[in-house]
């Protein structure tokens, strides 16, 4: 008895699935976009430099660009450093850092004080970790900011987005030297307490340690804690509740869950990597060139490279290969070791067709999928397995992109028909995320 695997196969799509998952009766009911940002009211803000954290948040998850007029009810519309389906963002992040506990406001943007003290000793003793680091920064997620559009299945969104978000954030620090370490182990109850959660409505995600206690930081001035308010809504989400209640863990269980880092995280060059960041978008027109075989390989040995995280590996990555120098058209494993030979025009047809019948993924010169075989993950893991399937995917698959616009490439994520997605590339696994990439 699972009830992630419940809640997995319960948010499966179909082809024929009209509502994507979704209970007609709920999502008529179901209210308009709610606001993708927290509101500070006139809280005194602090500059990102307050911190070491302030200036990774603002180049890997802060706002790149916006335009007026192109929201879904004709308001501004924003784009930020990494991929969120449908531009709902889902995910928040807090900073615990020596003198209190900060809410980083991406639209001023600004760090925003919403509790004092040493905010480091409360996340470590949480996530049972030494204390002696620069910084932590907690993701947390907020179901209702994508349930509203993808019902039930914007759980998985929500993991989605925090993945990509790290991607960014574990690429940044490592290139600046500060040392990332993930967290996805900790007692949830514990955790969401810190922050200020109810862990229903929004519930934290993962820690992020950055940097150790002898480095020396600037210190955020003295001001007063303001009083965070947090969107209410009467959205609930059954499945995704359950799912997320089984997956938790206590200060007891989270020793035994944690698993060794299998080690750092790459280091790429930082302007460079500050450049793809700012300019990734989800392109979705490509060019008709073969990508280059060896950036290929570069590509996929950076999506591929161990995560700094305390969980252990347990997705695969398959390439669907359309238009790539010096390779047939068929189906890869990561390595680019061949699985299966595709006449293209039908591969091409079938990328579209799995990504819920839309164009980029048809048109694209590859298209990198993450895998998880869930029913091991979950019997190795328990369903807090299921939480890191989902990261982990979203993790490699910001990578994926990253890579693609360093090399002046573009891609876009996609969701998908998750049957057919295992039934195109051959496999009992499931499908997690995929990833569309060409010549721009």
């Amino acid at each position: 008895m699972s009830a992630a695997l419940d809640y997995h196969r319960a948010t499966n799509v179909t082809p024929t699935d009209e509502n994507w998952g979704m209970d007609p009766a709920w999502s008529s009911q179901a209210p308009g976009r709610l606001e993708p940002f927290h509101d500070y009211g006139d809280a005194v803000r602090l500059p990102l430099e307050a911190s070491v954290a302030g200036p990774l948040l603002q180049a890997g998850a802060g706002i790149v660009r916006s335009q007026e007029g192109r929201d879904y009810g004709g308001g501004t519309i924003r784009w930020r450093a990494y991929s969120s389906a449908g531009g709902l963002f889902p995910v928040e992040a807090y900073l615990a850092a020596p003198d209190g506990l900060f809410s980083f406001d991406a639209l001023t943007p600004a760090l925003v004080r919403i509790g004092g003290g040493d905010a480091r000793g409360r996340v470590a003793e949480a996530a049972r970790v030494d204390a002696g680091v620069e910084a932590f920064v907690v993701l947390t997620g907020i179901q209702a900011r994508t349930g509203w559009k993808y019902g039930e299945r914007g759980y998985r969104h929500v993991w989605w987005d925090a993945g990509t978000m790290l991607a960014n954030l574990l690429a940044l620090a490592a290139a600046d030297d500060v040392s990332p370490r993930l967290y996805t182990a900790f007692a949830d109850r514990e955790l969401d307490d810190v922050v200020g959660l109810d862990g229903v409505h929004e519930f934290a995600l993962a820690a992020l340690a950055l940097g150790d206690a002898s480095a020396v930081s600037p210190r955020a001035p003295d001001t007063p804690a303001a009083d965070l308010r947090r969107a209410s809504t009467a959205m609930r989400f059954p499945l995704t509740e359950a799912a997320h209640a089984a997956g938790a863990l206590d200060r007891d269980a989270v020793g035994a869950w944690r698993a060794e880092p299998q080690g750092d995280e790459p280091r790429l060059d930082r302007d460079a990597l500050a450049r793809a960041i700012r300019r990734r978008s989800s392109v979705r027109t490509y060019a008709g060139t073969p990508l280059p075989k060896a950036e290929l390989v570069g590509l996929l040995e950076l999506s591929e490279a161990p995560i700094p995280a305390d969980a252990p590996r347990v997705v695969r990555q398959r390439v669907t290969v359309a238009a790539v120098e010096g390779l047939e058209p068929g189906i890869y494993d990561a390595q680019l070791n061949l699985i299966e030979r595709r006449d293209e025009q039908e591969l091409r047809t079938r990328a579209g067709f799995v990504a819920m019948e839309q164009d980029h993924p048809k048109d694209a010169a590859v298209n990198v999928f993450q895998l998880a075989d869930l029913d091991q993950v979950v019997d190795q893991l328990g369903d807090r397995g299921y939480r890191w399937a989902q990261l982990e995917a979203g993790i490699r698959a910001g990578r994926v992109q990253i890579g693609a616009f360093m090399r002046g490439w573009g891609a876009a994520a996609s969701t998908f028909y998750d049957d057919e997605v295992s039934r195109e590339l051959g496999t009992n696994d499931s499908p997690m995320l995929m990833v569309a990439v060409g010549q721009r």
